[in-house]
């Protein structure tokens, strides 16, 4: 299958290894392992405050969920848009991770000055990063 038709679920990121939509929505409904958030940290190594922030978890939050061993589903589904653009950001980098965490936490002109990641903390806003990360590939760099 080439590049641009295999889909990009960001599971990967979360430690989850499946390139299966059923698998995927499975996960969602039942909710991530704790080891999710852990995998997407050390994915790129932003700081694990940073991510929970832009998936919209709070910290009181996020130990209880360290504490329960799983995400709500509608926490895994932000956990997953995340993913999905670091993901991409480590692609687009040819698999250098720190440049993507580079990449993901500097303000972008493109953005109006917000960084990529905390763009992203919407699903219309990862939706416009990744439609950047296509055009970065593609050599538009407007």
């Amino acid at each position: 299958m080439f590049a641009e038709e295999r889909h990009v679920y960001g599971c990967h990121t979360l430690g989850i290894e499946t390139d299966d939509l059923d698998a995927v929505i499975a996960a969602l409904k039942a909710g991530f392992p704790y080891s999710a958030f852990e995998a997407l940290w050390q994915s790129v190594g932003i700081p694990q405050k940073k991510l929970a922030e832009v998936a919209n978890i709070n910290q009181r939050t996020l130990t209880r969920r360290k504490r329960e061993t799983r995400f709500h589903a509608d926490e895994s589904e932000r956990l997953l848009r995340i993913g999905r653009v670091v993901e991409r950001a480590i692609e687009l980098m040819e698999g250098d991770s720190e440049a993507a965490a580079a990449w993901l936490m500097k303000p972008s002109r493109v953005l109006g000055g917000t960084s990529p990641l905390d763009y992203a903390d919407t699903e219309p806003g990862a939706r416009e990063v990744m439609t950047l990360i296509g055009r970065l590939e593609h050599g538009v760099f407007s």
